[in-house]
Parts: structure tokens; C-alpha cells; sequence
């Protein structure tokens, strides 16, 4: 009884202590990055963000790097993932799960890897890349649960359903879903589509929107907009 009660002391302890760590390092991100958001429990390491981010509760983003405007909701994980601007992440979406190689007889890293955080590894030395970076472009939208495997390329203005588990690289504004994702649709013709990705428009300064946002709930008002510059 005496083992159990300094059991459970201890594990207060460790998870408050790690807590108070979360949130002095959660204190530091917000210090450095004054115009974005992170609400409680966020949880940004080794990682790069920009202007006006928000990071929702119990987010994780590691070794990553997230441009302009991109949020990211609440209980989503973000590994070894380079995020464009004006993205909008789901909740409990899973980007960059690690890999595990199977054509051994086993598939546990503690044969494959000498780097790990487990508790014993027998691997003399790490056997092969674990994760692939992963590179969504601008203007994507991931949907509730999903997954996006490591080394995926997603395009310019695609859309993830939710749910859906991506695989493979997603052509920009293509929209997906399935489990494993496939193609349903894209979100315009051809024509649209290269027009969109020739303006660039991400890439405007705050001052644009500013003064056209109404241009960009119309795609058919933005193009004559452009093209009678």
C-alpha cells in the first residue's frame, strides 16, 4: 500500500513538473511570436512559426515549420511537417506518424534504431530514415481525424476530407477522401486552377486583403480583377 501511494506521489510530481515545463516553454513561443495565438496545453518544440498562427488546446507541432495564418485545431500532431500560409487544420488530425520498417521479423524500433526514447533498444546503430518531411503547400484545408503519411506533398488550395487517410501526394486543389485517399474531384477547371496558382495571392501583403477582402469570396471577381490589372 505504502509503494502505491509513493507511486502515485511520484507521478504528480513528474506530471505536474512536465506541465510547469510545457507552459514556461509555451510562455517563451508566445514572447517570440507576439501576433499568433496558442491556447492551453499547446505544445511547440524545435519548430518555426510566422505571423498570426493560432495553435489550438493539446496541439503538438514538432520540428516543424508553419507560414502565415495557419491554424491548427485543438488535439492535432504535426511532425517534421514545412505548413504554407492560410492553411486550416482540423481537430485530431495527425501529420507525420514516424516509419516503421516491416520486411524484418520484426516490426519494433528497438531492433531498427540506437536513438529511441524506449526504455531498452538492442540496435548498435539507426538502420534507415524514421520520418520524411512532410510539405503542404498554401491554402489547404485538412479536415476532423485525418492522417497524412510521412513524405506527402500537398498542393496549393487541395482539400483533405475528414478522416481520410493520405498516402500519396495530393495535386493542388484536388480534393480527397477514403481510407486510403483518393482523388474525388478537383475544386475548379483546369484554366481556374492555373490561374490560381500564377497569382501567387498568399503571397499579397496584409494591406491587399485589407482593402479586397470582399474579392476573395468570389473567385470569378478575382480572376477579372487580376486580369484588368
Amino acid at each position: 500500500m505504502v509503494n502505491i501511494v509513493l507511486k502515485l506521489v511520484k507521478n504528480y510530481f513528474a506530471n505536474s513538473f512536465d506541465h510547469l515545463k510545457k507552459s514556461i516553454l509555451l510562455a517563451k513561443i508566445q514572447v517570440k511570436n507576439p501576433s499568433s495565438k496558442f491556447y492551453n496545453g499547446a505544445f511547440v518544440y524545435n519548430s518555426k512559426l510566422s505571423k498570426f498562427n493560432v495553435v489550438f488546446n493539446q496541439t503538438n507541432i514538432i520540428d516543424s515549420t508553419i507560414d502565415s495564418h495557419t491554424y491548427i485545431q485543438k488535439k492535432s500532431n504535426v511532425y517534421n511537417a514545412k505548413i504554407g500560409k492560410y492553411c486550416s487544420i482540423a481537430s485530431n488530425v495527425s501529420i507525420g506518424l514516424g516509419i516503421h520498417r516491416i520486411d524484418g521479423v520484426s516490426t519494433h524500433p528497438s531492433f531498427f534504431f540506437k536513438n529511441t526514447p524506449l526504455a531498452k533498444t538492442y540496435s548498435q546503430y539507426d538502420t534507415f530514415e524514421a520520418s520524411k518531411e512532410i510539405k503542404i503547400g498554401n491554402d489547404v484545408w485538412i479536415g476532423q481525424n485525418a492522417v497524412v503519411l510521412d513524405g506527402v506533398i500537398i498542393g496549393n488550395g487541395a482539400i483533405i476530407a475528414a478522416g481520410a487517410v493520405v498516402t500519396k501526394n495530393v495535386m493542388p486543389y484536388s480534393i480527397v477522401g477514403g481510407v486510403p485517399a483518393r482523388h474525388l474531384k478537383y475544386r475548379f477547371d483546369d484554366e481556374t486552377i492555373l490561374f490560381l496558382e500564377k497569382s501567387e495571392w498568399w503571397n499579397y501583403p496584409e494591406e491587399w486583403f485589407e482593402k479586397n477582402e470582399n474579392i476573395m469570396r468570389d473567385t470569378a471577381k478575382f480572376i477579372t480583377y487580376l486580369k484588368c490589372l
